[in-house]
């Protein structure tokens, strides 16, 4: 087991990072939510403050074991594997949160519960290959025009499907992998080639996809720097060329205010008054 060593806190501990959690839902799929307060206490444990209430919350208690990945400023991160233990809603590391400057003037999002992890591995700090990913993105860009899909249902909207078609989201995939523990992966290149279908390459972090076997659970979350998101999970196929492809078959909006299922969709009920 690897351990988190001293020269990676000042990173753990800077709010202002990406930081995703992959855990199981109730149905048994991968989810992935966005905990930027994501943090290391000591060496072998994780924890994160709370602000929002989401269904993540409560999956990581039904099934403990996590995935997560932490990627700082300079584009460097890191990958790992935790159990969740438990919960406060007071105490030390509950004051701490609230005293960061991300919180302590937010009028709107306090930290109310802290949430504690027992780390069971953690990378080393890897710097993002951006050369591999350019030329991956656009070997997807050239191609994905011909791996559109013949899906009658278009669970992306027109704006999530520009937004994770888009060469500029950051995107990020998770897997569940031979232990039973999500693994997520940087898979930047990765872009929406119709509103059901998002067409990727394993490279430049193929090892890191080892596991992922064909007709896989996956979920992918699509995100910017100016707080917009989306999460899609669905099916994982391999294809010729080294590409592969995710087959949508649900959405969720992962950010505040209106988080929740967008895809599928509920049906519309009428509203009766006495």
């Amino acid at each position: 087991m690897n351990r988190i060593n001293k020269a990676d806190e000042k990173d753990f501990m800077n709010c202002y990072k990406i930081a995703l959690v992959s855990m199981f839902d109730d149905k048994g799929d991968l989810h992935i939510s966005l905990l930027s307060s994501l943090m290391n206490k000591g060496e072998d444990k994780m924890m994160f403050g709370q602000f929002i209430e989401g269904e993540s919350k409560k999956y990581i208690y039904r099934n403990p074991k996590s995935g997560l990945i932490i990627m700082n400023l300079n584009k460097e991160f890191w990958t790992g594997k935790m159990n969740f233990t438990h919960s406060v809603t007071e105490g030390e590391d509950y004051i701490k949160f609230n005293e960061q400057p991300l919180y302590r003037y937010n009028s709107y999002f306090g930290i109310h519960r802290v949430h504690y992890a027992d780390l069971i591995d953690i990378s080393e700090k890897k710097k993002l290959d951006m050369g591999g990913i350019v030329l991956n993105a656009l070997k997807v860009a050239f191609l994905k025009g011909f791996m559109k899909g013949k899906s009658e249902e278009e669970p992306l909207t027109p704006w999530a499907r520009k937004f994770l078609g888009g060469i500029g989201t950051l995107m990020f995939l998770a897997y569940e992998d031979k232990d039973g523990y999500p693994v997520v992966v940087p898979v930047i290149q990765a872009q929406a080639s119709s509103a059901s279908r998002i067409v990727l390459t394993k490279k430049p972090y193929a090892e890191m996809l080892a596991n992922l076997k064909d007709g896989s659970r996956v979920a992918v979350y699509g995100a910017s720097m100016n707080m917009e998101a989306v999460l899609v999970k669905g099916v994982y196929h391999e294809a010729k060329v080294g590409l592969a492809y995710v087959d949508i078959d649900t959405v969720y909006n992962p950010v505040p205010p209106k988080h929740g299922l967008i895809y599928p969709r509920k049906p519309v009920e009428a509203v009766e008054f006495d």
